[in-house]
């Protein structure tokens, strides 16, 4: 989330977030699942979180 934050304002719609070890920050996963956010997110695998900046 420390992350996310400092570079969020600058993402495009259409930019991609690959998280790695994502499991260990469900702020993150919150945040990005939420789609009052922003985002499209699904699970890559157990630990890889791929998210898409839907605007």
């Amino acid at each position: 989330m420390d992350v996310l934050g400092l570079v969020e304002s600058r993402l495009r719609t259409g930019a991609i977030i690959v998280a790695d070890n994502a499991d260990h920050c469900p702020e993150y996963l919150e945040h990005v699942g939420d789609p009052d956010n922003g985002y499209l997110t699904m699970s890559f695998t157990d630990e890889v979180e791929l998210t898409i900046r839907s605007g």
